[in-house]
């Protein structure tokens, strides 16, 4: 009975031990996180007074014993309640997936077009390419329920398929691949298609754009498709707008409403995020301005957008609007464009970063799209049988007109 006595102290002390030791070592991230993002958030302080209190008082709730991700998804609920982009939590994973092109999905895009749910896209190499399925396809149901963008994406199941007249039954699972979201340039007789997924940098280096140049000249139009392209590097969305503007051109402003300073300056020619942030961290306002291109093309561009076209995107879109007179055709973009800077949060995982709106843009003509939006002069629809034939209803629509 001692023997036993002595083998449940020696179990409790250990406990009350470990439990000390995770006590002592824990570090509350909420306090650290809600300070951060009100010190650095683009909003005024009477805008975020209330928001910061009730951030704070959500510490009480965390223990050492808090699970991560849901730690992570109650920080961005509360980041919700300020209704602005760029403010958000990511995990490690998350992180590759952005910066890197990494996915963990099915490789599956897609929309209702007149109730039906048709595949838009498929990306090679992707679960979904392994497993058959094709642009064009309809998602009938998946594992006996109604499809989503966001469930077709990343849940695994049974994959009723409907192509043409018959009807197939695929298995999918989520897997990881290698997104590649780099330009591309089609020619179709007189008509360059142009189709950006991305502002990444590393897309836009400068022996990228001598090749691009190369691609448009010959050309009597240019459809500029930024559909599903949810933004990247100021630098490279200049970049892209100097193909088309010859003289070096200002297309709007970034203004940063914390900073101690009314500078101003010019964004340089620079694709290094490192290079950019160095230059708002140290002036209010940023000018952005297009770079001299004595050899642009100087035909007419139509632009494609939809709901899914957000940040630099959107800052191009309105760029062809206002200073080219481009027709901007499609459906009316996300309305998200502020400056998100990111951050480690090594407080709550390591790997984890936060990315935080600093500065908010304004076009030229003063548009403020945060919230907004980019309006299109003429909103197109999908239309079923082509888009089941893998035809780009939208694409066609342009090249008709």
């Amino acid at each position: 009975m001692q023997k036993l006595s002595a083998i449940l102290f020696t179990l409790v002390c250990a406990a009350g031990a470990f439990y000390f030791a995770i006590q002592k070592s824990f570090v509350n991230p909420y306090p650290i996180v809600c300070r951060f993002v009100a010190e650095k958030i683009y909003l005024t302080d009477d805008k975020i007074k209330d928001w910061k209190q009730t951030c704070l008082h959500r510490a009480r709730l965390v223990t050492p014993f808090s699970a991560k991700n849901l730690i992570i998804k109650d920080l961005n609920n509360m980041f919700d309640v300020l209704q602005v982009s760029h403010l958000e939590i990511y995990d490690a994973k998350e992180v590759q997936n952005i910066w890197q092109g990494e996915s963990t999905d099915t490789g599956i895009e897609g929309d209702f077009v007149d109730s039906e749910f048709v595949i838009f896209k498929i990306h090679p190499q992707s679960p979904a390419a392994k497993a058959g399925l094709k642009k064009g396809d309809v998602v009938k149901s998946l594992n006996g329920g109604q499809p989503s963008s966001w469930t077709v994406a990343g849940e695994s199941g049974h994959y009723k398929i409907l192509r043409g007249t018959e009807e197939l039954l695929v298995d999918v699972q989520p897997g990881s691949f290698h997104r590649d979201d780099s330009p591309s340039i089609e020619q179709i007789k007189e008509v360059t298609l142009m189709r950006i997924p991305s502002f990444r940098g590393d897309f836009f280096e400068t022996e990228a754009m001598q090749k691009y140049a190369q691609k448009l000249k010959g050309s009597r139009d240019v459809i500029l498709d930024l559909r599903g392209n949810a933004g990247g590097n100021f630098v490279a969305g200049l970049r892209l707008l100097s193909l088309f503007i010859c003289e070096p051109t200002t297309v709007g402003k970034l203004v940063k409403t914390r900073a101690p300073m009314s500078t101003k300056a010019d964004l340089p020619n620079l694709l290094k995020d490192e290079d950019q942030l160095q230059v708002l961290e140290h002036n209010k306002v940023v000018a952005l301005k297009t770079f001299k291109n004595s050899d642009c093309f100087k035909g007419r561009v139509k632009v494609l957008v939809d709901g899914k076209s957000s940040s630099v995107a959107e800052m191009v879109a309105q760029a062809f609007k206002e200073i080219k007179h481009s027709s901007l055709q499609g459906a009316p973009s996300r309305g998200q464009l502020l400056v998100g800077v990111w951050y480690p949060l090594d407080e709550i995982a390591p790997g984890v970063q936060i990315s935080v709106p600093e500065a908010y843009y304004e076009s030229a003509a003063g548009h403020r799209i945060e919230g907004q939006g980019v309006q299109v002069d003429k909103i197109l629809y999908y239309h079923l049988p082509q888009m089941q034939a893998g035809i780009d209803s939208w694409v066609d629509q342009l090249l008709r007109n």
